[in-house]
């Protein structure tokens, strides 16, 4: 079964909690050194839904304890997520591994994201 941008983003908006992304920033590269400036960190505030993989999942022999999806509402979120972020809430932790966007008429409406603990 498939779903609209629209319904996921419903999803998230009935469903979701709001939760922290943080990024992690890099300074600059030294060619010189071959080390690269030291990192900081930013945190957004944004609307999220967790889910498990389920059944119908051709490729379910690949996912591991602790491996969950977890649904981003693009709206009002300043920034996108990417593979090296966090996401934060509950006293929980988890990293992205993938991230997939969702399009509407050519906007990002919202991020489908492969989290593991």
């Amino acid at each position: 079964m498939g779903f609209r941008a629209y319904d996921l983003l419903k999803l998230v908006e009935e469903h979701g909690e709001v939760l922290t992304l943080r990024k992690k920033t890099y300074g600059d590269y030294d060619p010189s050194t071959s080390l690269v400036g030291s990192s900081a960190t930013d945190d957004y505030s944004m609307t999220a839904y967790f889910y498990n993989y389920s059944l119908g999942v051709s490729d379910l022999l690949n996912v591991e304890r602790g491996m969950r999806k977890c649904l981003i509402s693009a709206l009002g979120l300043a920034v996108s997520p990417d593979t090296e972020d966090l996401i934060i809430g509950n006293g929980d932790q988890v990293h992205i591994t993938n991230v997939t966007t969702m399009y509407s008429a050519g906007h990002s409406v919202c991020f489908i994201c492969d989290v593991r603990e």
